[in-house]
């Protein structure tokens, strides 16, 4: 009988964790943009364009060196196919050098703000790999469906090729 009982609950139990799993993709944690206003990750994923996530720190050296460019490139797709978010993993200790950061970089595109340890549970829900560092770019086709995940520096062009790449191939 015990068995029976057992048996019966785990597709429901499977069920359940699947739900609660379903209903965290987009939970970044707490996030705010860089005035300190709360905001939710799931608002800047849009349902028919791609999203590029950059995640940075205002103390890495990358980051600064690709700033520019990805301003850049956020400013050649505005109001087309695909749309850039910044996010800082400095944490509300951090907000002021990270607001600096980016208007010291001439940044262009929406950039919010979180915790590095709950921004590393994201990208763990998200990838399930393990943050490596900074910047690290996330890739999401329409639809919130993420197709590529990539640490270190990565030129613009690169993203756009892939995402030219995805498209031709139907994705």
């Amino acid at each position: 009988m015990k068995r029976n009982l057992r048996w019966s609950l785990a597709p429901a139990i499977a069920l359940m964790f699947l739900a609660v799993l379903s209903q965290n993709v987009y939970s970044a944690g707490r996030l705010t943009d860089l005035e300190g206003d709360p905001v939710k990750f799931s608002d800047h994923v849009p349902a028919d364009r791609w999203l590029v996530v950059m995640i940075w720190s205002w103390t890495c050296p990358i980051c600064a060196q690709e700033m520019a460019d990805y301003a850049q490139f956020h400013l050649r797709h505005k109001g087309g196919r695909l749309t850039l978010l910044g996010i800082s993993l400095d944490g509300a200790s951090d907000i002021m050098e990270a607001w600096a950061f980016a208007e010291e970089h001439g940044t262009t595109f929406p950039n919010l703000i979180g915790e590095g340890q709950e921004l590393a549970h994201f990208f763990y829900e998200q990838t399930r790999q393990s943050l490596q560092g900074t910047p690290t770019f996330l890739i999401y086709a329409p639809g919130g469906h993420l197709k590529a995940v990539q640490a270190g520096a990565v030129p613009p062009e690169a993203i756009e090729a892939f995402i030219e790449q995805q498209e031709d191939a139907g994705e």
